[in-house]
């Protein structure tokens, strides 16, 4: 009798809950921040322990099993599914580099010759992006609304942007600090008023008083300890050995080591979320009438699990500073009283060392697959006697590249000899042809924890810039030696759902949380907040979230 009155009292606490739950208001600003390499399995560890941002996100419409439902789980692709709705296989954003037919080689993936950069250097610029972004839909609904995007990565800001970004920036060394591209009609000078003052104080500051990474969770020591991977031995512990400033008189962009230990660190985060903050009173963003976007790429959490893994000291203290410098941010958005919706996520997921992940149980390896590619690619040549590079592309998809001879003939037998090679190699879980991957369609509606890895291959499969082979290497595997091949220790990028599955948390201020379990995907992302703030959704992959705690439903047309 008792558990049945508890369990009737909670059904109505459950109802009246419901009934006083305020809908989501049309927002006037929406921030989209994405947490590089920001896996659900993190999330779920690291939970109980956030007091700040990522705590107040966690009180809100939290969807714990967020999906890139692709197989490229790489940066660029998984930014590009943000704010557009679609799987890669419609951006065209395949992987972070993609073969171009026409240039007969590989290239960036962002990689745009008529966006040229503001500081010099490589053109980066939203030309390969095949698809439209909110930024664009919001325009659309209203030409006074305006996308601004500053993320660590140009492969991160770009794509969530879109093609009419009206501010977009990303940290860039060489160029003293956050740089953009010159769209044709502008001038470089003009695109970099924004930041010009930002990276001077950062600069100005930092001659005097370089960052330090300081401990913020005394808890994480307990994951301290000495690890070799390789032949590479590691002294986790925070701060990391080796953190020291530029040497005197050297300015901070002209100190590499210096910029390595920078990026994976919580000060890369802090200063982008400090420059974020910047624009959102600068530019008066969600002050003006229109609905706004924010895009915000964070980049250290990426940094940090390749170079120390995500098991040790240094992601555990990094999650704890990024919980703290995004309730910081959250305030300064707070004292402006306007409504605001947040969405975080991340562009994949990622996995510890090999090493710690077969201390762990599991059956974790280590995979030379670049020197395996290389030795085939080598051996292949020798046979036909080619004088020209027969195999391009990366771990993941193989080009054959026919430079020289475009022979179907010969490309045929060298088809059959890659497949005879991969066939023998008893380090990949299984490999795909062209023929097979466009056997298949992208799935809808099914749930993407049951797709199949075809089904994962083609969602981020386009005709035009995928390889001839894709590759699944074995579960659980780091690619590359420490110290003989590989310059950090664990990574990211396979089909597997350790890469796949991400976090998607959704608050704004007043919001009544509530939790689901069930997959989706973070094409999702996009048509939730476009009809959060009722804009129209052109064709996507994606489909609209409720986030409507009562009996209403925030997909439901215009607000």
């Amino acid at each position: 009798m008792i558990r049945r009155l508890t369990c009737i009292a909670a059904g109505l606490a459950g109802l009246a809950t419901a009934a006083s739950a305020a809908p989501p208001p049309k927002p006037k600003l929406i921030v989209v921040i994405a947490v590089d390499q920001f896996s659900a399995d993190l999330f779920a560890q690291y939970r109980s322990s956030f007091t700040g941002g990522l705590r107040r996100l966690a009180s809100g419409v939290v969807f714990g099993s967020g999906y890139q439902s692709h197989a490229a789980t790489e940066t660029c692709p998984g930014h590009s599914t943000l704010t557009s709705g679609m799987h890669p296989s419609g951006t065209g954003m395949v992987g972070n580099g993609y073969w171009s037919p026409a240039l007969k080689r590989t290239v960036y993936c962002i990689d745009d010759p008529a966006s040229p950069s503001a500081t010099g250097g490589l053109a980066r610029g939203p030309g390969p992006l095949k698809a439209t972004t909110l930024g664009s839909w919001l325009k659309d609904a209203d030409p006074r609304s305006r996308t601004w995007a500053v993320a660590g990565k140009d492969r991160a800001a770009v794509p969530m942007a879109g093609a009419r970004g009206d501010g977009v920036f990303w940290w860039n060394e060489s160029a003293g600090g956050y740089t953009t591209y010159v769209p044709a009609g502008t001038t470089a000078k003009d695109r970099m008023v924004p930041v010009a003052a930002f990276n001077a104080g950062l600069l100005k500051t930092w001659a005097t008083t370089p960052p330090h990474w300081l401990p913020r969770n005394p808890k994480c020591a307990v994951l301290n300890g000495k690890r070799r991977y390789g032949s590479v031995d590691f002294d986790h512990r925070v701060p990391p050995p080796g953190w020291t400033p530029p040497a005197k008189g050297e300015a901070f962009n002209e100190d590499k080591t210096f910029q390595d230990w920078f990026r994976a660190s919580p000060e890369f985060d802090r200063v982008t979320l400090e420059l974020a903050a910047r624009f959102v009173a600068d530019q008066q963003l969600g002050q003006r009438g229109a609905t706004d976007l924010l895009a915000i790429g964070l980049s250290a959490t990426d940094y940090v699990g390749h170079r120390y893994g995500s098991q040790g000291p240094e992601m555990c203290d990094q999650l704890a500073w990024l919980d703290t410098r995004l309730e910081l941010f959250f305030k300064k958005l707070d004292a402006l009283k306007l409504p605001y919706v947040v969405a975080l996520t991340a562009d994949h997921g990622g996995i510890d060392a090999a090493e710690r992940v077969a201390d762990r149980g599991a059956a974790a390896e280590r995979i030379d697959a670049a020197t395996f590619i290389k030795t085939m690619s080598d051996e292949i040549k020798a046979r036909y006697k080619l004088d020209y590079k027969v195999i391009d592309g990366d771990t993941n998809q193989l080009v054959i590249t026919d430079f020289g001879d475009p022979d179907p003939v010969l490309r045929a037998k060298i088809a059959g000899d890659i497949a005879k090679a991969l066939a023998g190699n008893a380090q990949l879980d299984a490999f795909y042809t062209r023929a097979q991957v466009e056997a298949v369609a992208v799935p809808r509606g099914k749930s993407p924890e049951r797709w199949t890895q075809l089904e994962r291959i083609a969602a981020s499969y386009d005709p035009e810039r995928s390889g001839d082979f894709q590759l699944v290497w074995k579960q659980f595997a780091s690619f590359g030696i420490p110290g003989v091949n590989a310059t950090y220790i664990a990574g990211h990028g396979s089909p597997w759902d350790y890469d796949r599955r991400v976090p998607m948390l959704f608050w704004w201020p007043g919001a009544t949380g509530f939790e689901q379990p069930l997959a989706v995907e973070t094409i999702d992302i996009a048509p939730t907040l476009a009809a959060l703030a009722g804009v129209k959704i052109p064709p996507v992959d994606g489909r609209c979230l409720d986030l409507d705690a009562g009996a209403g439903n925030s997909c439901s047309g215009p607000r």
